[in-house]
């Protein structure tokens, strides 16, 4: 199976002034946080605002951002909806696309039993010939992949991993130790990923990596060499930083400061808007305590 990559970051979606997706800037952006030092992108996620878009804004924003990065570095399509038939018909887009990989979410507000989950991911991963990562949000979707669920995805042969977010390092701890080595796990909450990595999860898809990209890669390249005292100090120093990017709500919280910082992606669409003023500066005055990376998209 390709290799997917350790850390992602996952990229929000630029708007030009009238509110439509700008793909020259998305294909900069991208560009520009392998440069900081991620692996790959994950393109059409919750960050990248997937709700608000269309299949066709989809399908040309993992293009372009393709045929930017090239071979250097992933692209993975968030291609998941809570549609099993749409979701399948997304992940044959993608492919075509040119994506390296596909992250479908577990399906949302219909709160499937856990048969009917496994079902929807056996369908979206037999549909395609990429490696296919499930996303356990459960804060999101309304409902939690159990182990057991897990456990049966794993044994789809393209089936690469899951991008755990549901907040319980137990419960990864049981998945690590119950799957076989193919299946990896990726972090998909920002403070929860030295735990994860020190446990052997296998890398992080990730907010923050936005803008602190060269401080995640170095904790965890310490993680890989087994290096935790240098490590835990730099996800300690990183804590305050996660939680204030997340102050605010998400998606809008982490736009916020990349426009304060001069990164121009545009007002996202409604719902999501970015924090109050309050709550906007006090954001700011965190984020800039911290050595951030140089994003330059000119």
């Amino acid at each position: 199976m390709p290799d997917i990559g350790r850390l992602l970051t996952a990229m929000v979606t630029p708007y030009d002034a009238a509110g439509e997706v700008d793909y020259a800037r998305a294909r900069r952006l991208a560009a520009a946080l392998v440069r900081a030092g991620n692996h790959g992108v994950v393109v059409t996620g919750t960050t990248g605002e997937a709700p608000l878009l269309g299949d066709d804004e989809k399908v040309r924003l993992w293009e372009e951002t393709k045929q930017e990065l090239g071979a250097d570095a992933t692209v993975v399509a968030g291609a998941g909806t809570n549609d099993t038939r749409h979701s399948v018909a997304l992940a044959r887009r993608a492919e075509t696309a040119g994506a390296d990989a596909i992250l479908a979410v577990a399906p949302y507000y219909l709160r499937p039993p856990q048969d009917g989950i496994v079902e929807h991911f056996r369908r979206i991963a037999e549909s395609v010939n990429l490696p296919v990562i499930v996303y356990n949000v459960p804060a999101r979707t309304g409902v939690n992949l159990s182990l057991e669920t897990l456990l049966r995805l794993a044994e789809i042969p393209n089936v690469a991993g899951d991008k755990e977010a549901n907040g319980d390092l137990h419960a990864a701890a049981r998945l690590l130790d119950a799957a076989p080595p193919s299946f990896r796990l990726w972090s998909g909450n920002d403070n929860d990923n030295f735990h994860l990595w020190s446990m052997g999860a296998w890398g992080a898809v990730s907010v923050t990596s936005h803008i602190v990209a060269g401080r995640q890669r170095a904790m965890l390249e310490h993680v890989l060499a087994g290096r935790l005292a240098p490590a835990a100090a730099i996800h300690r120093a990183l804590v305050p930083l996660t939680d204030a990017c997340f102050r605010g709500g998400s998606p809008g919280t982490i736009r916020h400061v990349l426009r304060q910082l001069g990164v121009d992606i545009g007002e996202p669409r409604l719902p999501v808007v970015e924090p109050d003023a309050a709550t906007g500066a006090a954001v700011m005055a965190e984020v800039r305590r911290h050595r951030l990376d140089a994003l330059d998209l000119a």
